[in-house]
């Protein structure tokens, strides 16, 4: 294990989590094997294959030569049209949330609909007491 290649493993997994990908969502992304991840996670094997580098920063969404940068000590960069992969269980927490949001909006429509019923009542209502106290003064 070098120093390096640990700082290179932290760099990937946090990358990683903060993306909420398990080790195996990020090697299928990257079309590398899970070992691959493990062992540059794990035991900061740094991939030897260019190619492979290469998979891994597209998976972050990482720019090119990232893996470099965080080698010699600086912070990958990412893409400006990095567009992040969602693991499945952040697929149905999306799912299940976006149903919240359609049962909150026609929640709001039935509610926007009751208020304005409820101001018709309010406005019968007080037209037949403004109605009923003429009567009794009369």
């Amino acid at each position: 294990m070098s120093e390096l290649g640990n700082r290179l493993g932290a760099a990937v997994d946090g990358a990683r989590l903060d993306l909420g990908l398990s080790k195996i969502d990020l090697a299928k992304l990257a079309r590398v094997g899970r070992s691959t991840i493990t062992d540059l996670i794990n035991r900061g094997k740094i991939p030897a294959r260019d190619v492979t580098r290469a998979r891994i920063e597209a998976a972050l969404g990482w720019t090119p030569g990232s893996f470099e940068l965080v080698l010699a000590g600086a912070e990958a960069t990412l893409r400006d049209d990095a567009d992040y992969p969602l693991s499945a269980t952040t697929e149905v927490l999306v799912e299940q949330l976006m149903q919240i949001a359609q049962e909150a909006r026609a929640g709001l429509v039935a509610a926007t609909v009751l208020s304005k019923r409820l101001q018709v009542i309010c406005d019968v209502a007080e037209s037949a007491a403004q109605l009923a106290a003429r009567s009794r003064a009369n």
